[in-house]
């Protein structure tokens, strides 16, 4: 490391070549040569001539043919310091044309083998680069064959763990759908035990209520031949478990019939009075309505709660249950939409 002046350019230069004959220093730019192709040159780099020094060089060679004046000089000398007279034939002859013509041929000989060595010096400086380019691409080449082989081990590892994956995911599957299948046998299974229930909503609570005579009266109010008897396997009042219950003031009451046909019947006969209310029942100072309809598990139930608000929202004008059916209708000639689940509601349009 050195610090001088660029023999070119005049600034300060802490690294670049020197010329081996003027022995200035020169930047890689102003010296026309890359620090690459410098470095490459070896144990020539201390023989290195810069640009100037090789034009001076090529020029002083022009010059190492002997003029005819100068070789003349000293024989005229002579003769004059000896008293002799000059004679003709010693002057210096004139230069003949063939022979200007051979001096500039050789001149302009020169000059291109000047101009070929810088294109030498050039081409060098390329070929260094390009076997250094060569070098940067046969290792990328080499780390990227390094990466592609890493990833190629990596796809198999992922293919070798994936085939379990599919295994499972189709295990998977299965299972879903045996659950599925599970989750709708039990919702039909608790449906089916309610086949012969009346839920009635609205009748008022009291303490020692005797809901036998409740139901009683509900069947004199329809003209319903029923035997408390017989006909009926038990009545009780139920705990609210969703929000169409809970809108109710009072827990609702299960009447469970002997028969599925019995309740059919029955629960066709309550719903003609249209209007039933408490008082009717002998619930005095009660105007509360009071309802009898299906015994609905709690899936129907919400698939009822849903059906309602979709059907209102798309101004279908019935929405009702049969036989622990959810049913809608648009009017009355359109088809009847029977909603068994989630799918079901996506008809109501």
């Amino acid at each position: 490391m050195f610090t001088s002046q660029c023999a070119t350019c005049k600034d300060t230069v802490g690294h670049g070549p020197q010329c081996s004959v003027c022995k200035g220093n020169y930047h890689f730019n102003c010296a026309g040569i890359s620090e690459r192709g410098f470095s490459r040159l070896g144990s020539g780099r201390d023989s290195w001539i810069c640009p100037a020094c090789r034009d001076t060089n090529g020029s002083q060679l022009q010059d190492i043919s002997p003029s005819p004046s100068a070789s003349s000089t000293p024989l005229a000398s002579q003769r004059l310091s000896s008293g002799l007279p000059i004679d003709r034939a010693s002057s210096p002859r004139p230069v003949s044309p063939g022979q200007q013509s051979q001096d500039s041929i050789l001149q302009d000989i020169l000059a291109k083998v000047t101009s070929l060595e810088k294109r030498f010096i050039a081409f060098q400086t390329m070929e260094s680069d390009v076997k250094q380019l060569k070098e940067d691409i046969s290792d990328l080449k080499s780390s990227i064959n390094t990466n592609i082989d890493g990833m190629s081990q990596r796809v198999s590892q992922i293919e070798d763990r994936l085939v379990p994956l599919e295994k499972v995911k189709s295990e998977m599957e299965e299972l879903e759908t045996v659950i599925r299948d599970l989750v709708e046998s039990n919702s039909r299974n608790d449906q089916w035990v309610r086949r012969s229930n009346i839920q009635l909503n609205g009748i008022p609570y009291k303490n020692g209520e005797n809901l036998i005579s409740t139901v009683k009266r509900l069947a004199q109010l329809c003209d319903f031949p029923l035997n408390v008897d017989t006909d009926i396997d038990f009545v009780t009042r139920v705990a609210l478990k969703n929000d169409v219950d809970n809108k109710s003031k009072t827990k609702p009451v299960i009447l469970k019939l002997q028969s599925r046909y019995k309740k059919d019947d029955f629960l066709a006969a309550l719903r003609k009075l249209k209007s039933i209310r408490a008082s009717d029942l002998g619930f005095s100072g009660s105007e509360s309505r009071v309802f009898a309809n299906d015994h609905l598990s709690a899936k129907n139930k919400y698939l009822l709660q849903q059906a309602k608000m979709k059907a209102k929202e798309k101004n279908y004008l019935y929405c009702w249950v049969r036989n622990c059916t959810v049913m809608v209708r648009r009017n009355e000639k359109s088809p009847v939409i029977h909603i068994t689940s989630d799918n079901d509601l996506k008809k109501i349009t």
